[in-house]
């Protein structure tokens, strides 16, 4: 069953943001006199802007994905997760008071526009057929088209009674995970500690194998502890729980101290780190710790897959609308064909680090939700032999 306390709608709106449509509000969360009134409507005056900025990108790119936008109800202001799409001649909207609930509600309206438009096709061809001929359509031709939209209904029923039944699932994952990477993580800081205080206070009374064991449990303990944390965040943003913590942060301050903190790794790799900053770039409100991580995952694995003797350049600018975070590097390039894996939860490419590190496979999963949460957008831009380049749009 949906959470109790879950309130999602879908609806499709003309050009203007006029809602024509209400095709699911399980909570009776919408006004009834909804239709024909602006979707705005029911936002809060603070995030005015935000809709707007929702409706632009969609006027632009089509779609409009992870907005999160404060909704007035009863029990006063909610933030939903907003999806949008364009279809034809009409927009279609899917919002809930989580990010999967609202990914699955537009995946849902998704489905359903698609096989509405193939069955008026498939009926539009008909009649063209029945005017070619000079028949008249027999009843029996409206009634075809009335079974049809019963199965329509029915099919949008069970696939609502599916989805329920998958969030339930999902959430139940979830929590294993998080109460699994939860209780494993007080045992490995024991048994990292352990292995740092060994090598550190008996290193003279060593033998080479048991420091090359010891040097083994600690590379070994590290990597879990990645995997843990990374399996900590991917939970809680899989469970809705992106919590953003907005506070106007020195970006360039940030990024430089982020090189320095990786700068340790490139050069025992002989790599070299350059900062170019093409103008003076404003102070920004973003989640600082949230956007540390996502630096610290591009800019460790450039190191991670460039070669020896190479250097990788971390350049950040700015345009009308948003600042632009890149990290370019010299390393072995990405197959095309592969880089759709890339911010997929636990997938990895055919690409092996080139001093044998080891890769989770959540790193970059969590940058792209990271980067959405903050209303922006990873890119990725790669040649096999010649490099990759990793980059991410702020909005000002």
């Amino acid at each position: 069953m949906n959470d109790t306390n879950e309130k999602r709608f879908s609806v499709f709106c003309n050009p203007k943001g006029i809602v024509t449509d209400v095709l699911q509000d399980e909570s009776q969360f919408l006004p009834s006199t909804i239709v024909g009134t602006m979707l705005f409507s029911i936002v809060d005056p603070s995030d005015l802007d935000k809709i707007l900025n929702f409706f632009l990108e969609l006027q632009r790119e089509q779609t409009a994905i992870g907005w999160e936008i404060n909704v007035l109800t009863e029990q006063g202001t909610e933030t939903f997760t907003f999806f949008g799409g364009i279809f034809d001649d009409r927009i279609g909207i899917a919002a809930a008071t989580s990010k999967d609930g609202a990914m699955k509600l537009f995946n849902d309206l998704t489905r359903i526009n698609n096989e509405q438009t193939n069955i008026i096709r498939t009926l539009s061809k008909e009649t063209e057929k029945n005017k070619t001929e000079k028949v008249e359509p027999p009843v029996a031709y409206y009634e075809e088209l009335s079974r049809l939209n019963n199965d329509l209904v029915n099919m949008q029923r069970e696939l609502s009674k599916k989805n329920r039944e998958l969030d339930e699932l999902n959430k139940l994952k979830n929590q294993f995970l998080g109460i699994a990477a939860h209780d494993l993580r007080n045992p490995l800081g024991i048994i990292m500690s352990f292995s740092d205080f060994l090598l550190e206070d008996l290193e003279t009374e060593l033998s080479a194998d048991q420091k090359m064991m010891l040097h083994t449990i600690q590379n070994s303990s590290e990597f879990m502890h990645r995997l843990l944390e990374d399996l900590l965040d991917i939970t809680a943003i899989e469970s809705g729980k992106l919590n953003l913590e907005l506070q106007q942060t020195d970006l360039v301050g940030l990024i430089q101290s982020n090189i320095n903190l990786n700068a340790v790794l490139a050069i025992k790799k002989n790599i070299s780190i350059v900062l170019e900053i093409d103008e003076a770039i404003p102070t920004i409100n973003v989640d600082s710790n949230k956007i540390e991580q996502v630096l610290n995952n591009l800019i460790s694995n450039a190191i991670k897959y460039s070669n020896s003797g190479t250097s990788i350049l971390v350049k950040i600018s700015k345009n009308e609308n948003e600042i632009c975070v890149s990290v370019t590097d010299q390393g072995l390039g990405i197959p095309s064909a592969e880089i759709e894996k890339l911010f997929k939860p636990f997938q990895k490419t055919s690409v092996r680090a080139t001093g044998g590190e080891k890769s989770t496979g959540l790193g970059l999963s969590i940058v792209r939700n990271i980067v959405h949460g903050h209303g922006g957008k990873v890119l990725v831009e790669s040649e096999i032999g010649v490099g990759s380049t990793f980059s991410f749009t702020i909005p000002v």
